[in-house]
């Protein structure tokens, strides 16, 4: 067993020690419950590790690194990948098993009419969308636009083979899933795919999910991506050593940077993949500075960056394990520089050599020593919360007659003046902090928006797009219009999903204020009570419109400033085009953000509505189990010794 599940499975197994001795004590037996419940959650406890990146980063080729073994095939293309999860197996689940979800027929024709309107087209139904393809001019398809075309082909190719399995399940093997994850008509059509699959990583309770990159044309991954972001225990983002960072990667990262501060703690890794393509020591302090300098503008700062060589780490594994063919070893004296005929260097050595090592080392000591002890400490603090509370009730249980008596007065009015204090608490000034927040944290996206709409313009209005070589310029300048309108939409949805995680942050932040309040009042009242401490609550980030109030009709009198390339790359056609379209578009963006205040103000005052309830009720029903333990106590129906001895048995594992 390793030292992650040691420490979590010792940590559970004090607390339902400690549990069983509390269980049968007047007004713990919620104590008790509470504390089985966590050590359950103990037992099963898995870490979540999202791998992110874009397409070609080497995001397999590092995950199979992680695993020591060839697990991952390579994904033809990013915008048919699915989401991987590579997942301990389990009794109904076994080493090699594979579960591929796939979506539904409705969530394929919405994918398949979304990557159909990018070319202008539009259809009724699935079929007839894919009919439509023949109308696409492919010769002059822009570069932005090809993705989806891929896909479409690739839907077109596999839909009379998927059909009979939509919105359903299948159970395979290792051989098929490498199909669904290297052929795209297959892989187009699932939601996510889980392998089961024991490996030094999976042992450990680690979950891996590999990503379908920063580059997935699929909607849905935006959300599905932030999701994991969010929740995930680590996140490791991974980058090629000579490749510049894409505006998909860019995106992604600034979404990072947006978030990163609303963690608990610094959960990101960055990983430069093909650091043996550096031809010296030199050049590759000189990558890594590069990277930093690209994070830092995304607003992330003092990054962990890890340069490593995938592949030879994962050769280092292999021959660790016996299983270098003939052409893997010749490889593998290339990258440790070993001549023909000379005995093969130690894997350990040739792992260090990677540059994996290190990074294993960091990333192990943040799950092992940082995670798996935060999980630790709260277990102890629920066993020494029980240890308080028997240690007051023996204190209690021991006072002479009189004293007993005079206290069981005192205590029918503390329980009266605690319960009163935990119902009479107002939250008017914090459901005004609330809405003032939120307030002050939207306020800015329009400003941030338009701070950035130079970037947007001109990543959607490029040279690549509007050329000069037959193409119709009308048609070609209405669907940059397209894609800048798409990243506005794009950018205003992210900084909205960022404000939901800022503000589920700043709720959680004002229930840890309430039940601090509740623990001054009540302790007025019983000195020996202390509440549990407040559980962080998650909600679900709202969907928010893909697209601008805005007709792009409306727009297009704007683009008639266009005259041709020359005068719009080389004079002042390109400023004028754009500071006319930022102008139109102030209104359509503040719209926009109008209609995500209101989405977001009923949904986070919903959210501390209920939390007050659930927190006002949890400290009531605590005030009245301490008080069933108190009159127990001072009317002597506990037996003092096996009082004392639970007391020193709960002392034990505190230890």
């Amino acid at each position: 067993m390793n030292q992650l599940r040691e420490k979590l499975i010792a940590a559970a197994e004090r607390l339902r020690r400690a549990s069983d001795e509390i269980a049968t004590v007047p007004g713990m037996q919620a104590q008790a419950e509470a504390m089985r419940e966590r050590a359950d959650r103990l037992t099963a406890n898995r870490f979540t590790v999202a791998l992110f990146g874009a397409f070609s980063a080497g995001k397999s080729s590092f995950a199979n690194a992680l695993m020591g073994d060839l697990v991952l095939p390579v994904s033809p293309n990013p915008t048919t990948a699915a989401i991987n999860k590579i997942m301990p197996p389990t009794e109904s689940h076994p080493h090699g098993t594979v579960r591929v979800v796939l979506k539904s027929r409705e969530a394929v024709e919405q994918d398949v009419l979304r990557s159909l309107a990018v070319f202008g087209l539009s259809a009724d139904g699935l079929e007839q969308a894919l009919a439509e393809l023949d109308k696409i001019d492919v010769a002059h398809i822009p570069p932005t636009a090809k993705p989806h075309f891929t896909f479409l082909k690739a839907v077109t190719k596999g839909l009379s083979d998927m059909t009979p399995h939509l919105g359903g399940e299948l159970i395979v093997d290792m051989q098929a899933f490498k199909g669904f994850v290297a052929k795209e008509e297959k892989a187009c059509f699932a939601e996510y795919i889980e392998l089961f699959y024991a490996c030094p990583l999976t042992e450990q309770g680690i979950v891996l999910v590999d990503t379908p990159g920063a580059d997935s044309i699929n909607a849905r991954h935006t959300g599905v991506a932030f999701e994991y972001m969010k929740n995930a225990d680590a996140v490791l983002f991974v980058t090629y050593y000579n490749h510049a960072f894409s505006q998909a990667d860019r995106e992604f990262l600034l979404q990072m940077g947006r978030v990163k501060d609303t963690f608990e703690m610094d959960k990101m890794f960055f990983i430069v993949n093909a650091a043996d393509l550096a031809s010296s020591k030199e050049e590759l302090d000189g990558v890594v500075a590069h990277v930093e300098k690209n994070l830092l503008a995304c607003g992330i700062r003092h990054p962990r960056i890890y340069p490593v060589s995938s592949q030879t780490a994962l050769l280092a594994r292999m021959h660790a394990a016996g299983k270098l063919s003939a052409s893997a070893e010749k490889v593998y004296r290339q990258r440790t520089g070993t001549a023909e005929g000379e005995p093969l260097p130690a894997a350990e050595q040739a792992f260090e050599l990677s540059g994996m090592a290190g990074f294993e080392r960091d990333f192990l000591r943040f799950t092992l020593e940082e995670l798996t002890s935060i999980a630790v400490t709260a277990a102890m603090g629920e066993i020494r919360r029980a240890h308080d509370m028997l240690a007051e009730f023996i204190r209690m249980a021991q006072a002479d007659e009189s004293e007993r008596i005079a206290r069981r007065q005192a205590a029918e009015e503390a329980k009266r003046a605690a319960l009163a204090a935990v119902a009479e608490l107002s939250t008017a000034s914090a459901e005004r902090d609330l809405a003032k927040e939120q307030e002050e944290l939207l306020y800015y996206v329009k400003q941030r928006l338009f701070f950035r709409f130079n970037e947007l313009f001109n990543a959607a209005f490029n040279p690549a797009v509007l050329k000069e070589d037959g193409r119709n310029m009308k048609q070609a300048l209405q669907g940059c219009l397209s894609d800048l309108l798409r990243s506005i939409s794009y950018d205003l949805a992210q900084e909205l999903r960022a404000t939901t995680l800022r503000l589920e942050k700043f709720v959680n932040k004002l229930g840890v204020s309430l039940v601090e309040q509740w623990q001054r009042d009540v302790q007025r009242h019983a000195a020996g009570l202390t509440l549990a401490p407040f559980q962080p609550r998650q909600t679900e980030t709202l969907p928010f419109a893909e697209e601008l109030p805005v007709d792009a009709a409306a727009l297009h009198p704007a683009l008639s400033l266009f005259k041709n390339t020359k005068d719009f790359f080389e004079q002042d056609g390109k400023t004028k085009l754009r500071d006319q379209l930022e102008k139109l578009l102030q209104e359509p963006v503040a719209a926009y953000v109008a209609a995500g205040s209101e989405q977001l103000g009923e949904q986070f005052s919903t959210l501390f509505a209920a939390v007050t309830a659930d927190e006002r009720n949890r400290a009531a029903e605590q005030v009245e189990s301490y008080f069933t333990g108190v009159f127990a106590a001072l009317d002597m129906t506990l037996d003092l010794d096996e009082l004392s001895g639970k007391l020193h048995r709960v002392a034990a594992e505190l230890d």
